[in-house]
């Protein structure tokens, strides 16, 4: 099989078309936010993404012991500062670790990177159980490491980890301030497997999440172009 790269770095002529439509849908979904889920991605790599029709006031939801809580509102869009390099993602579905408290999730969020350092805006809704939905908006600022051809779940891609801190939530064991990290991986190519991994402080600890799988779509990309290096 052809190697990816060819003479001097460059790509081999059919992995720049495979790239090329993997960030023309990138640009188009970050153009409509992104509140919608990802359909499952064709063995030609092609990538659907469904608009979602999306409520934008704020709900609120009762714990299980009945108390309400203050309303949490995701964003409708990503408002983050301009940088080189953009992140988007979505995962719908079951975390790949499940447990007696969480069977679903819709966590999805967006930002950009720029020298070393991250900012945009996560929003996560678990359910499941018998318990009361409940969501989170994460605030992402600070510090942040991309890492550019690195080699995950057996292909080439990016990875990017993220630094959180808990802005909202209706869950009364997971208070605001609480930090975290979110860690993305996008694969280069056609055959896509992208990863997502959610980790908290204790107070949050009930919120970890791993996301593998078809309900997972990643999207890290440079000024529209595949990220290979770390540099600003």
């Amino acid at each position: 099989m052809r190697p990816p790269f060819g003479h001097r770095g460059e790509f081999s002529p059919q992995y720049r078309v495979s790239f090329a439509s993997r960030v023309g849908t990138f640009a188009a979904w970050r153009a409509r936010g992104y509140r919608g889920p990802v359909s499952v991605r064709r063995p030609v790599g092609l990538i659907a993404v469904a608009a979602v029709a999306a409520v934008a006031a704020a709900a609120t939801f009762a714990q299980s012991t009945g108390a309400t809580t203050p309303a949490v509102r995701c964003p409708a869009s990503v408002a983050s500062s301009a940088g080189p390099v953009q992140w988007l993602f979505s995962a719908l579905g079951a975390p790949s670790s499940t447990s007696a408290t969480v069977n679903w999730s819709w966590t999805r969020g967006g930002g950009s990177w720029s020298a070393g350092r991250a900012n945009g805006t996560i929003c996560s809704t678990d359910k499941g159980g018998g318990l009361a939905t409940r969501n989170l908006v994460l605030r992402v600022s600070g510090t942040s490491t991309l890492s550019p051809m690195i080699t995950k779940l057996g292909l080439l891609g990016v990875g990017i980890v993220l630094p959180v801190s808990v802005s909202a939530s209706d869950d009364a064991r997971c208070p605001r301030g609480t930090p975290g990290s979110v860690t993305l991986f996008a694969s280069y190519y056609s055959v896509h497997r992208d990863s997502i991994v959610m980790h908290f402080a204790p107070a949050c600890a009930s919120h970890d999440h791993s996301f593998g799988g078809t309900i997972v779509h990643v999207e890290i990309a440079r000024n529209g172009h595949q990220v290979n290096s770390a540099s600003a």
